[in-house]
């Protein structure tokens, strides 16, 4: 039976199926988001878990007069929602939606006021909101410059660098409700006197490591940049000049370290204070973002975030693909009212969070399976016709999701600062009803595209073909078989033109690129491009197409290749600010220098003399090498988080190891017995012949604490420090081989609990970024603004 509310929401027919999810989409719910009872085991299926949620967000219905059978309604139609794959809530709703904590939103704005108190006031709210799964943001702008006066000390200010490093910190020693690792913006303007320093910050790869920067850019500086002008340089706590600066120079150092390494990113102030972005001026001025700089927000706000999987959404019609506008519209109005149940459920870290958030009901509607579309559609990322399908697409969810806005505030009410807003009755867009003071925002979904099965938000497929490893000999469980697995859209494509081989997926899964094929028909080149075959100005513009019916920002990396110039980044720079972005993240690929390992083929007469070395060990047995009574070594210190200690390696005359030994700080601890028994056994090992390169497959991203940051360039994440004592000794004495392989990370890492028993080996190795996962060991990519990992679904920016 098909029941309707009066608001709309309807129950769906009763032949209702949930899509299947894919094997990937399932380990990362079990791993990432279901239920888990105090052992850590999930205790509902994925199906449990959107009923959960949708059972959760549909009781705000009984809050505005409706009934049981308005709420029976809205509980189907979300869950229908989300069990067809069609839109996702951000994680946190998912996680948290009818359990204990009940914080559902994705990301936070605080403010960092210039006092001692209001700092660590501020870092107790990050602490708070980490705790509950959200990111948060925060504008430096306001402290004074490093060496300033205190008058109430006669002191020195430390800077607003010195304190990011006490935020960033405070979210190390905070796991995000044990399902997301702290994530932090940090913003500071152009004009700052510290902006130097600012900028410089991140070079070393090592500093701030749980926070994403970029730069306020304002209006004034790039008219100076674009006129050769000096610009004025303010002291925040007087308001006033205190200098000037060459606008092109500091514009230059910029782009210069983005170059190197991704940071920082910018973002235009001006242009978040114009407009949708800025709906209640007396709330701001926005000064900051969450993590990814898709949403400015106000001090002390948030925003509840979603996503519609457009590749759900095109159907044939005369042998030619179309859009389903109809049900796109209608699936863009039930998402709205989803999002305002979610306000209205939501359980906010601290007052101020609740109040700004009831007084303003700011939502982002967004999308993900663009290029999924893209590729249904037979379009070319970069070409004309998809930067108009963006237009019109993004357009038409603008306008119906303002629609289905205006028609809730005629059943709920406008959110109470609508009077105030832009769209009250002085404002420029009213006098118009509206629910929530914005509606839309393109958002990372690296989770959720993951439980979607499709591409990540508005950026370009990243591979179409991969390696699988599965574990599959039951003899022998550590025994891998390498399968080639590719692109249902792509496979199905190839087949029908005739062109499909495996030879041609096993290319393609080694990192091989569909233009170097006589093979493929110029059109499937075109339409089945990856994010590092398309030129960094067709991202920017693809960004700007989707900025322009967006109420808030849009979250997306630039890529570039490796040999990209500096006036390359500084292309994009200014394309993106004359083409009406609100911000830019860029990324060179290779800029971040962690090697990425993959299993090098063995030579025949490698494979011959192994065979030999077998034979011979069979009829004799093990042979241990002694090591010469004096003997050269090479000592190592390291960090792992928080933990020093230091590693001996002790060397065979030809250079090669043959003993470690390891000690750490904490003398007489677990972990120094640990490391003891580790490194004996590795003596051992190593003077019995066993390879390095094998010692560290198998010891490699194992997870305990201490873990995190190391300070070590080549390896500057650690999942434990057994993790990094392996990564070092094959990159020191295995580099050739450690230098080839792609990080292939076991299921059993990923989530414990589950039967699963595989390795995914994650995309083609040259989107990646070079930074470790600590949540699998794996190397994380670039994608929406963000690294990601698309083995275990972790995201750096929460």
């Amino acid at each position: 039976m098909v029941t309707v509310s009066r608001f709309g929401f309807d129950s769906g027919a009763g032949d209702f199926r949930p899509a299947e999810l894919s094997e990937n989409a399932a380990v990362v719910m079990e791993r990432r988001i279901v239920a888990r009872n105090d052992r850590g085991d999930a205790i509902e299926t994925p199906d449990q878990c959107f009923r959960r949620v949708a059972r959760n967000l549909a009781e705000a219905e009984l809050r505005f007069g409706g009934n049981e059978g308005d709420r029976a309604a809205a509980e189907e139609s979300v869950y229908q929602l989300m069990a067809s794959l069609d839109f996702l809530p951000n994680s946190p709703t998912l996680v948290n939606a009818g359990r204990d904590l009940q914080q559902l939103s994705a990301c936070f704005v605080l403010p960092v006021p210039d006092s001692i108190e209001g700092i660590f006031e501020a870092v107790k709210h990050t602490a708070m909101i980490h705790k509950s799964g959200g990111g948060t943001g925060f504008a430096f702008s306001r402290l004074r410059p490093a060496n300033d006066r205190v008058k109430s000390t006669m002191g020195v200010a430390s800077g607003p660098v010195s304190f990011m490093k006490v935020f960033d910190a405070a979210t190390e020693a905070i796991k995000q409700g044990g399902t997301r690792r702290g994530a932090n913006m940090g913003i500071l303007r152009v004009d700052h006197p510290d902006i130097d320093a600012f900028i410089a910050m991140k070079a070393d790869m090592t500093t701030l490591q749980n926070f994403n920067i970029s730069v306020a850019v304002t209006d004034a500086f790039m008219k100076a940049v674009e006129e050769g002008t000096d610009y004025d340089i303010i002291n925040p706590q007087t308001g006033e000049a205190v200098g000037s600066r060459p606008a092109r120079e500091v514009w230059e150092t910029m782009f210069a370290n983005a170059w190197k390494n991704g940071d920082p990113g910018v973002v235009f102030l001006d242009r978040i204070n114009a407009g949708r972005a800025n709906p209640v001026p007396k709330r701001g001025p926005v000064e900051s973002t969450n993590p990814c700089g898709e949403q400015p927000l106000y001090p002390f706000d948030s925003c509840n975030l979603g996503s519609i999987n457009l590749g759900q959404f095109v159907v044939e019609a005369g042998g030619q693909p179309r859009v389903d506008y109809d049900r796109l519209g209608q699936v863009v109005r039930r998402c709205v009212h989803m999002l305002d149940n979610v306000i209205e459920m939501n359980v906010y870290p601290i007052p101020e969070i609740a109040e700004t958030s009831h007084a303003i009901r700011r939502i982002g509607l967004g999308v993900m399976g663009w290029a999924d579309m893209l590729i249904a559609m037979r379009t070319a990322y970069s070409s004309e016709a998809a930067l108009q399908l963006a237009r019109d697409v993004m357009g038409f969810i603008q306008r119906e999701a303002d629609a289905a806005s205006n028609q809730l505030a005629l059943v709920r009410g406008s959110f109470p600062d609508w009077a105030d807003s832009i769209y009250g009755p002085r404002g420029h867009e009213g006098p118009r009803p509206m629910r929530n003071s914005t509606r839309t925002t393109i958002a990372p979904t690296g989770t959720l595209s993951i439980i979607a099965d499709c591409s990540g938000g508005i950026e370009p497929v990243f591979a179409l073909a991969f390696i699988r490893s599965h574990y599959l000999d039951k003899n022998d469980p550590t025994k891998r078989t390498e399968l080639a697995e590719v692109s249902k859209a792509f496979e199905e494509v190839a087949r029908a033109e005739g062109f499909y081989s495996d030879e041609l997926v096993r290319f393609l899964a080694e990192g091989g690129h569909l233009a170097g094929r006589a093979d493929v028909p110029q059109w499937v080149k075109d339409v089945f491009v990856t994010a590092h075959e398309i030129e960094p100005e067709w991202h920017v513009r693809m960004q700007a197409a989707f900025q322009e019916a967006t109420d808030n920002a849009v979250s997306k990396t630039i890529n570039f290749p490796n040999n990209a110039t500096v006036d390359d980044v500084r292309t994009a720079y200014e394309l993106a600010y004359h083409t009406g972005c609100k911000g830019l993240t860029i990324y060179r690929d290779g800029s971040r220098d962690l090697q990425v390992l993959k299993f090098a083929e063995k030579s025949e007469e490698q494979k011959a003399v192994e065979a030999a070395q077998a034979l011979v060990l069979q009829h004799t047995g093990p042979v241990r090498r002694k090591l010469p009574d004096e003997r050269a070594a090479i000592t190592h210190k390291f960090r792992v988080g928080e933990q020093e200690g230091y590693m001996t390696v002790g060397l065979f005359d030809d250079g090669t190891p043959g003993e470690v030994f390891i000690n750490v700080n904490k003398q007489g601890s677990t972990v120094s017995g640990l490391m003891d028994t580790v490194a004996m056994l590795t003596s051992y090992a190593l003077q019995y012949g066993v390879p390095i390169a094998e010692l560290a497959s198998k010891l490699k991203n194992t997870r305990f604490e201490p873990s995190g940051p190391t300070g070590n360039r080549q390896i500057p994440i650690a999942t434990s420090i057994v993790d990094y004592v392996f990564r070092y000794l094959e990159l020191k004495f295995d580099g050739a081989r450690a230098s080839a392989q792609p990080p292939l990370i076991p299921v059993d890492q990923i989530a414990p609990s589950t039967a699963v028993d595989e390795t995914i080996n994650v995309y083609d190795a040259k989107v990646l970024s070079g930074v470790g996962c600590p949540e699998c060991g794996a190397v994380l990519f670039y994608g929406e603004g963000c690294l990601t990992c698309r083995g275990c679904g972790y995201t750096k920016c929460g």
